[in-house]
């Protein structure tokens, strides 16, 4: 696969993960996750391998809606088989149910979120890019 033929393909990937948050898509959502997925989220502890995510996303999908406002998108570096991609996104929460927030450690939890992500992406061994480790932090922008 030709670098630009990769990151067309990861390009398609963040497409159908942004569908995949806002229709509350857990199967969706998990599909771009490598088997050994790390998330990083800022001021809590790490989630690891894509059954914990799965696990973690249930009750947050179950809790509140997100819209995605692209800030920026992601900006893509491959090289071989690794790649990495950062971008700036708002994430607009809605709770499903007033009287019930998000209380799950690492899951945003203000009306609208503006961050910056940082992903590293291994092929998985079927040869499709997968998110390896998923991290962010506040955006200057906010």
């Amino acid at each position: 696969m030709t670098e630009n033929n990769s990151i067309a393909a990861i390009t398609e990937l963040y497409a159908g993960w942004r569908a995949a948050v806002t229709a509350g898509n857990i199967d969706g959502y998990v599909a771009v996750l490598h088997d050994d997925v790390t998330m990083m989220p800022p001021g809590a502890a790490d989630v690891v391998s894509a059954a914990s995510y799965r696990a973690f996303l249930g009750p947050v999908f179950a809790t509140a809606t997100y819209a995605i406002e692209i800030i920026s998108p992601p900006a893509i570096d491959v090289v071989g088989d690794i790649a990495v991609a950062r971008y700036e996104y708002a994430i607009v929460l809605t709770l499903k149910n007033p009287e019930r927030a998000v209380t799950e450690p690492g899951a945003l939890t203000d009306p609208r979120t503006v961050s910056r992500y940082f992903d590293v992406l291994r092929r998985n061994a079927n040869g499709r890019w997968a998110v390896w480790r998923h991290t962010w932090n506040a955006s200057p922008n906010s």
